[in-house]
């Protein structure tokens, strides 16, 4: 399969549960999983359906959307393999546990499991912000009572990096069709219709990055991705022999975590049947498989591979050291003066100065939009500014679908060229809030200015 790289920016805090639960301690992912870039471009499935498309895109694993992991000064970077072991009280020594030959000159092993680092050994970890909500209480046009919830989101900023497999029978015309609707800024995670949510993709000219050790004398095998197993009748497993069939597992040298969960299907608006997983970062160590069996795990093993699911690396460098190693710590020059505050009441204080700060280049971006596009919206009233907003403060997902249906039906519709502009602007929530604030503020300023002549 030939195998397309793409990168992406956090334009704005992103939430990406690891459930689709909505009460209780929710779990974070710290990756993007490829369902996300998957549904982004069953956005548009009428029109891959038109071209006679939509099941080789979406149906006959043809297409891989594969899980974006964060980028350390422009470098991959991978999950903290299960098999890092340090000696209680000695984290900075590092032991491969599959290549330990004599555990007892350890005192007590403990295995290091957050994080992710790069084929060169640096380490990262990724930071959180965490921000208290209260859900809208539409009919008093307030917070709703007993309706608090919170969030902890990925940072602004953060680069992340994935790729697209794709069949090389696909045609170009269609290949192009695919490129087009996965590129540019798009809606991520959770929250979409609050300040979270904005990101952009863009296509980049680079290969994956070769990692394999040829010259390992043991066959292990690094979950680059979450793995779904499935036994003879199709039922989910954690048995790793089904892996491949024939190979033989090691097990007592093998390092796994496992996890389930229940995705939601936006399209169907139902969850779907829950799913068993060996997560990512999990290390497999085979005691024997011929060049056949590494090739077949090569391409993908498991369910759900168009998903992401099934990744692996066979020997990656990282995972070959006999002896005692450390890890490099993430630059201390990023972000210096952020990395000096320590106590809690800075770090909120910085906080809300980074919100505050991306408020005023919001409200810069709406000044530049209304000076552009002052007279284009001259006729449109106040109250219809108005409904706009109330739409924009009231919680619901699909915000901007609501302003579409409002703008474009009713007995006061607007212009083809009015909704056109304001729709190219409408997947930023906190912008399309502040235009429909300002903009009736441009017009009582003009009339004002009217009557004092």
């Amino acid at each position: 399969m030939r195998e397309l790289i793409y990168e992406v920016e956090f334009l704005s805090d992103i939430v990406l549960p690891a459930t689709s639960n909505t009460e209780g301690n929710i779990q974070n992912l710290d990756f993007i999983a490829g369902s996300n870039f998957l549904g982004m471009v069953a956005r548009e499935y009428p029109e891959f359906q038109k071209r006679g498309i939509s099941f080789d895109i979406f149906h006959s694993g043809k297409v891989r959307f594969g899980d974006a992991h964060i980028l350390h000064d422009g470098k991959e970077t991978y999950k903290m393999p299960l098999s890092y072991f340090f000696d209680k009280g000695k984290e900075e020594e590092l032991y491969n546990h599959h290549l330990i030959e004599d555990f007892k000159v350890f005192d007590q092993l403990k295995q290091k499991r957050n994080g992710y680092i790069t084929k060169d050994n640096e380490v990262i970890y990724i930071d959180y912000n965490y921000a208290q909500k209260s859900a809208y209480d539409k009919t008093n046009r307030k917070s709703l009572d007993g309706s608090m919830f919170g969030y902890s989101a990925m940072r602004k900023g953060l680069k992340w990096r994935f790729s697209i497999k794709i069949d090389y029978d696909m045609k170009p015309k269609d290949l192009q069709l695919l490129e087009e609707t996965i590129v540019g800024q798009k809606r991520l995670g959770k929250s979409k219709s609050a300040q979270y949510g904005s990101v952009s993709i863009q296509k980049v000219e680079r290969q994956r990055e070769s990692i394999e050790d040829k010259k390992a004398q043991t066959i292990i095998l690094y979950a680059n991705s979450r793995l779904a197993l499935v036994d003879e009748e199709g039922n989910p497993t954690y048995d790793l022999s089904y892996i491949c069939k024939g190979v033989e597992v090691d097990y007592a040298k093998s390092q796994i975590k496992t996890s389930s969960f229940t995705p939601y299907n936006g399209a169907m608006q139902t969850k779907t049947y829950e799913r068993a997983c060996i997560n990512k970062g999990s290390v497999i160590v085979l005691k024997s498989a011929t060049k056949k069996q590494l090739a077949d795990i090569q391409k993908g093993v498991g369910a759900y591979l168009a998903e992401g699911f099934g990744e692996i690396l066979v020997n990656p460098s990282f995972l070959m050291a006999r002896d005692g190693f450390s890890l490099i710590k993430e630059d201390k020059r990023i972000n210096e003066e952020i990395k000096k505050i320590k106590s809690p009441l800075g770090k909120f204080l910085r906080q809300r100065e980074d919100t505050k700060q991306d408020k005023l280049n919001i409200l810069d971006e709406v000044d530049t939009f209304i000076l552009d596009n002052k007279p284009l919206y001259k006729k449109i009233k106040p109250s219809q500014w108005g409904k706009i907003r109330s739409i924009c403060t009231s919680g619901e997902e699909g915000f901007k679908e609501e302003i579409e249906k409002y703008i474009s039906s009713g007995v006061k519709q607007w212009e083809e060229k009015q909704i056109k502009k304001l729709l190219e602007v409408s997947d930023n929530l906190e912008f399309i809030k502040l235009l429909s604030i300002q903009m009736p503020k441009q017009k009582d300023t003009k009339k004002e200015q009217e009557d004092g002549n």
